[in-house]
């Protein structure tokens, strides 16, 4: 199996190539990032813009590739601008369009914060978010001097998962929308969670203690060890190549 990962270098894509480095079932890996990286292993690195359509440096591997994970974001951060967001979208079209005529898997790393929004009032009537509980993004979180509800970046990965479907259903690419929880870099542990992550202080100015006790309720039950991660991402992806009708799952 050759996968194609992009954002090879961020947080989950060096993740997952280091984790891939050891399955017996890969045979190759690609990492697309606007950064150079270094081939090791079974690891070969590609330097190129996914916001180009005509990039051809990212193109012929993405045709030629048996699994594409798609991590790459202009702005990674639950934060980013309408202009990143958009330029997201524009990576993830770019990517679909390109995809081969041979069968391929295209595992999108979609995020919890399609669903943000319902960290706080108005909740489901059940208090529950189950499979059909209609989207909402945009998680409002406190920056450590103001409370934040940026929507752009769970939008847009409500929009990815949107068009990863609608290329499945009509290809011979399957498609898999995957929301992933909260993974911080290095070592992941749950107790450096805290209102802003990564162990980052608040600041001088504190929302009150309801808040905070609401706030880490909720990304701690968002959180997302690394091998659970690393498990999540590799039941997604095919242990030999595709064959047969396509199939979209969520």
């Amino acid at each position: 199996m050759h996968v194609v990962i992009t954002g090879a270098g961020g947080n989950l894509g060096s993740k997952l190539t280091a984790h891939l480095q050891s399955a017996q079932w890969c045979s190759a890996i690609t990492g697309i990032d606007p950064k150079p990286l270094t081939d090791s292993g079974k690891f070969s690195a590609v330097s190129a813009d996914l916001r180009d359509p005509h990039d051809r440096r990212w193109i012929e591997p993405v045709q030629q590739a048996d699994a594409v994970v798609h991590f790459a974001a202009q702005n990674p951060a639950p934060d980013s601008n309408w202009v990143e967001a958009t330029q997201s979208i524009d990576m993830t079209m770019n990517l679909l369009q390109r995809i081969g005529q041979a069968p391929c898997r295209f595992v999108f790393a979609s995020s919890n914060h399609v669903m943000g929004g319902y960290k706080d009032a108005p909740l489901p009537p059940d208090q529950r978010l189950t499979w059909d509980t209609p989207p909402r993004p945009g998680t409002r979180f406190f920056d450590g001097h103001d409370y934040c509800r940026p929507t752009a970046y769970g939008a847009s990965k409500l929009m990815g998962e949107r068009a990863v479907a609608a290329r499945s259903a009509s290809s011979s690419l399957t498609g898999v929308n995957v929301r992933i929880g909260w993974v911080q870099p290095g070592e992941n542990r749950p107790e450096t969670i805290d209102l802003r992550g990564a162990g980052r202080r608040t600041g001088p100015t504190l929302p009150d203690q309801q808040e905070i006790e609401r706030g880490m309720a909720w990304f701690r039950g968002m959180w997302l060890s690394n091998r659970d991660f690393l498990q999540l991402m590799e039941r997604r992806l095919p242990r030999r190549p595709i064959a047969g009708p396509p199939a979209p799952s969520w």
